[in-house]
């Protein structure tokens, strides 16, 4: 398997931490329960 690098910490969670920020990539509309 090739190494697998983390992005730098601006990037972790990116629209957690920007709640209107920009993502190209958009949604599916699928909700999720909170993990425990």
């Amino acid at each position: 398997a090739k190494p697998f690098y983390y992005a730098e910490d601006d990037h972790q969670q990116y629209l957690y931490k920007n709640p209107h920020g920009y993502c190209g990539i958009g949604g599916i509309g699928v909700c999720l329960p909170p993990q425990a």
